[in-house]
């Protein structure tokens, strides 16, 4: 059963009953077309001896014998005479095409004029069919009984015996199944022969693949390089296996890379907490752990709520989408901003429709880690520029600084989760979470982000969404 359900069993009987039908369609065609051509073949002849039958009669004396007419007939020919009535008045012996004797053709009783006009099949009790047309003899001719009386003659009926054509007919039926069977057999090993070596990549692919599964995840399939449906196979295969074993990878940066950022404030909240049992010095110091466990509790607390969101922007749940003007968010994102760090020169430039469709929410986060982000990675004399701008069918967001810009490994990696320019991952520099959040935000409204940076150039992050007009 495992056979009959594999790719290669339900191929071979693909193969199988394609073959056997085009074969089928073949034969039955052949064995028609020839019985075509006989039945065409005996009209031919019928046609033909009557032409023969007719002339002789013709020049025969008015009276005619059962020898006389059967003397014209080769074997497989029979001539029955019918009279005025329509009634059979004689009929020559039936023989076969070797002159043995054989059944005649079934006639009726009475066979009207219109009877065998044109070319038909008549059977015969126990006997082959025979092919038969009815020709008139004109009027003048008469038919002498064995009793030495003389009837009229109306016309007669030429039959001829298609045992010879059943023969060849049924030779063949068999020949073309014989010859089927053994078509049919040799096609079948064939396929399986070469099903067999064309679907072993395949299996190596099923073992590969299982090893892969079993915690292998260095093992690859082997690609051939010759364009086949089966290189193409493993070509995404691999791919596969290469996209799972980098998510993998990045889970496991990512588990560790959040285990670290949780237990960075957990150890200093325990620290100063185990500080405060043992008991203070003095009320500065008290006041002094009070706030460095509130700060790294806050930290803490803004961790835990960027992985939440990443967490609910991975699930991919359907967006609340309203009209929101990004111009009037981006104002409300730099005047925050302005307020929070005073000193820090934020410029906004906002031109034309800015409206787009999508969760108002996310999009302040958006702006809002932006922002933090040209904050808390450029220097205090450092200007920022938000602009907001519509672009066509797009409204494009800006957000620009002047300050040191990264290289090009660092730019190539701005967008991953907890990744940090700053190796030594100090206090107030953030989770490393920001940008990773800009970017799903911006993926899940179907937009893009980009950047352009170089050292000591400045960074730009550029988002664009579809507009809303």
């Amino acid at each position: 059963m495992r056979g009959a359900k594999s790719l290669r069993g339900r191929l071979v009987c693909v193969v199988i009953g394609l073959a056997a039908l085009g074969m089928f369609i073949v034969d039955a065609a052949s064995i028609v077309a020839l019985q075509v051509y006989f039945r065409d073949r005996a009209d031919a002849w019928l046609t033909d001896t009557r032409s023969r039958v007719t002339q002789a009669i013709a020049q025969a004396p008015l009276v005619v014998t059962e020898d006389s007419v059967a003397q014209l007939l080769q074997p497989g020919y029979v001539v029955t005479l019918v009279g005025a009535d329509g009634r059979v008045l004689d009929q020559t012996a039936a023989t076969d095409s070797l002159g043995q004797p054989t059944a005649p053709p079934t006639l009726p009783p009475v066979l009207d004029k219109d009877f065998a006009t044109n070319p038909t099949t008549l059977s015969s009790q126990g006997g082959p069919q025979y092919r038969a047309q009815m020709f008139g003899v004109g009027s003048n001719i008469r038919y002498a009984r064995p009793d030495g009386t003389q009837v009229p003659i109306a016309g007669a009926l030429l039959a001829e015996s298609l045992d010879p054509t059943e023969g060849a007919l049924e030779r063949l039926v068999l020949f073309e199944l014989g010859a089927t069977v053994v078509a049919l057999a040799g096609i079948g090993l064939l396929s399986f022969g070469v099903l067999k070596v064309g679907l072993f990549p395949l299996r190596d692919m099923a073992r590969t693949a299982h090893r892969i599964a079993a915690g292998d995840l260095d093992q690859r399939i082997d690609e051939p390089n010759d364009g086949s449906e089966v290189g193409q196979v493993a070509a995404a295969l691999n791919e596969a296996f290469d996209a799972r074993q980098q998510s993998e990878e990045r889970l496991r940066r990512f588990v560790a890379d959040a285990s670290h950022e949780l237990r960075t404030p957990l150890t200093t909240i325990r620290g100063w907490a185990q500080m405060h049992q043992h008991g203070l010095a003095d009320e500065e110091l008290t006041a002094l752990s009070m706030s460095r466990i509130q700060q790294e509790s806050a930290r803490m607390q803004e961790l835990v709520g960027d992985l939440l969101t990443l967490a609910e922007l991975d699930q991919q749940h359907e967006l609340v989408l309203a009209r929101v003007d990004l111009g009037a968010l981006a104002a409300d994102a730099v005047a925050d901003a302005r307020v929070s760090v005073p000193d820090r020169h934020i410029e906004l430039a906002v031109d034309g429709d800015t409206t787009v469709s999508g969760d108002e929410n996310q999009l302040r986060e958006l702006l809002q880690n932006l922002i933090r982000n040209a904050l808390v990675h450029t220097p205090s004399g450092t200007e920022i520029v938000v602009r907001v701008r519509e672009d066509c069918a797009k409204v494009e967001l800006v957000v620009a600084d002047n300050g040191p810009g990264m290289d090009e490994a660092t730019a190539g990696r701005v967008f991953e989760r907890f990744f940090r320019a700053d190796k030594a991952r100090s206090p107030g520099t953030g989770t490393g979470l920001g940008l990773s959040i800009v970017r799903s935000i911006v993926l899940a409204h179907g937009g893009t982000v980009d950047l352009i940076t170089r050292p000591d150039e400045g960074s730009a992050f550029t988002v664009r969404l579809s507009s809303a007009s």
